[in-house]
């Protein structure tokens, strides 16, 4: 069932003072001059399909979900992936006890702990901690590592291994530690960044559903045309085109930034903190090169401002920035192949007073501009927060969003998982 909300409807008390009427079939407001309508797709619902949302959705082109839950039932999570309120829950990985699975002597998922990333096949990366069997002799003694990590490929049914720390593809590759989710593209390749056995160095790495696996580079350990990468510890973004933007610092230097690694082994700085601003963070990449981002600066009276952004290298776009009465802070963006841009941001209605409340965003004006709120109704009930990451905004405009609505009385929280889609 599809509700309607127009994006200048503001929350009640906190932003104009509008009260937004809703029911279970419907939620509505009072449009702002030029405001985007959206209309809203629960996909799941807590109290309805008794699966609770955990973590931040990711959409593809063709509008399927992919989320991690936990069902209320059993207590299991699950990787799943819907494109419509009637289409079957597809289920990509859970953390239920499967012997030999995924790989020889694992015992399944003992939790799968990073966001999924989808791409427009339907497939979805994601990380998985599985279990090490422990019921055959042959399956190793006490001594080997108990923990398990590794980055697998799945749509339902078998799973294709892309990294394991212990069995192959990778042996002993890789360390019991994966530093940041992963990113795939639209053959299937993914973007992860290991730690490494022996060394602990952290690397950034693009493995294949064949097994092979293209080394970018390895920290603290120079590429041929002259960058010197530090650790990375936000997720990587991983285009169709094989580049990857990357958030690191530069060894022996005050320099940080994002950077493009290119698939010949080239690299180029896209924005760094020796202009502008002062720090970058939190890249999405498109097909065309551009990376939306997150940067902080600060103003001639040494006021720390923060804002969203998009460059390709050459001059940057400022999608929003904080300012008393309007955004508070961000998270991380996302940005289709179209220019289009999603975020997640804590606004503060009161210049005067530090209260914020969290919402969707797409621009500048956060009552023009907004998709979804605290404070809004959404499906009788009244939303406390929402929240979006790197993967929520495919190339026609829809929006994948995670949505909570605590009781204040019982503290019972419900969640939704939401598409809003423009209405044209």
């Amino acid at each position: 069932m599809s509700k309607t909300l127009t994006g200048g409807a503001a929350a009640a008390l906190l932003l104009s003072g509008l009260m937004i009427a809703g029911a279970p079939a419907q939620v509505a407001g009072q449009a702002q001059t030029g405001a985007t309508k959206y209309d809203f797709t629960t996909l799941l619902d807590s109290r309805k399909d008794r699966v609770r949302a955990t973590r931040c959705a990711a959409i593809n082109s063709l509008g399927t979900v992919a989320v991690t839950v936990q069902d209320l039932e059993s207590g299991v999570t699950r990787i799943v992936t819907k494109g419509t309120p009637t289409d079957a829950l597809i289920v990509v990985a859970d953390t239920a006890s499967v012997a030999d699975f995924p790989t020889f002597c694992d015992n399944g998922f003992a939790s799968l702990p990073s966001d999924p990333s989808i791409n427009d096949t339907g497939e979805v990366a994601f990380q998985g901690n599985p279990r090490r069997l422990t019921t055959r002799a042959d399956c190793g003694t006490t001594e080997q590592r108990a923990r398990r990590q590794g980055v697998f490929l799945g749509q339902g049914g078998s799973l294709t291994t892309i990294a394991h720390t212990i069995n192959q593809p990778g042996g002993d590759f890789i360390s019991e530690f994966l530093v940041a989710d992963q990113s795939v593209n639209s053959v299937g390749n993914v973007a992860f960044v290991p730690e490494l056995d022996i060394t602990f160095q952290h690397g950034l790495f693009v493995g294949s559903k064949a097994g092979t696996f293209d080394q970018r580079f390895l920290a603290d350990t120079p590429t041929p045309d002259g960058f010197n990468f530090g650790n990375l510890s936000s997720r990587p973004s991983l285009n169709g085109k094989e580049q990857i933007a990357f958030e690191s610092n530069l060894n022996a230097t005050s320099v940080s930034g994002i950077y493009l690694s290119n698939p010949d082994g080239t690299f180029r700085t896209v924005i760094d903190n020796t202009g502008t601003f002062s720090s970058v963070s939190d890249p999405s990449l498109n097909v065309g090169g551009r990376v939306a981002f997150i940067g902080e600066r600060f103003d001639e009276n040494f006021n720390q401002i923060f804002s969203i952004n998009t460059t390709d290298g050459a001059a940057v776009t400022t999608v929003a920035e904080t300012r008393p009465g309007g955004y508070a802070s961000f998270r991380e963006p996302s940005l289709n192949d179209l220019g289009g841009v999603v975020f997640t941001a804590d606004v503060q209605p009161d210049p005067n007073a530090f209260i914020t409340i969290q919402g969707v965003f797409t621009g500048p004006d956060p009552r023009a501009h907004k998709v979804l709120q605290a404070g809004d109704r959404y499906e009788g009930e009244r939303v406390t927060s929402v929240v979006t990451c790197s993967e929520a905004l495919n190339n026609r405009g829809e929006i994948a969003m995670t949505v909570f609505s605590e009781n204040p009385e019982t503290f019972e929280v419900r969640t939704f998982v939401v598409k809003a889609r423009p209405r044209k």
